[in-house]
């Protein structure tokens, strides 16, 4: 039990990986995104919201026990659009797209 809460805790303080996935407000295109993740990029999907498909991008989530990665999403443009910290247990932070229980769709992994 004690284990656990240490565990819990961790997750809480330590802010080192919401840190390494929040993205930088310079950000604004895929590619900036290309350039500040590079290697960690994880695979590529898409989503669908309102007749809108967004491209979305994975990498390493933003927590240590999290349940899914981080994702990005990118308009038909290549725009950045929104992002979250943990596809598993979070929506999006600014639309609130929720996209767990197979919301992302073609999911292309990268090869390490």
């Amino acid at each position: 039990m004690v284990l656990l809460g240490g565990c819990l805790l961790l997750d809480h303080v330590d802010r080192i990986p919401m840190r390494a996935a929040r993205p930088p407000k310079s950000m604004t295109t895929i590619e900036d995104f290309r350039v500040w993740k590079g290697p960690a990029i994880k695979g590529t999907g898409t989503y669908e919201s309102a007749g809108v498909t967004y491209t979305v991008v994975l990498a390493p989530a933003g927590r240590h026990l999290a349940s899914g990665p981080s994702a990005y999403l990118f308009d038909a443009e290549g725009r950045f659009v929104d992002w979250t910290s943990d596809m598993g247990d979070f929506p999006t932070v600014r639309l609130g797209f929720d996209l767990t229980s197979g919301g992302v769709k073609n999911i292309q992994r990268q090869k390490p």
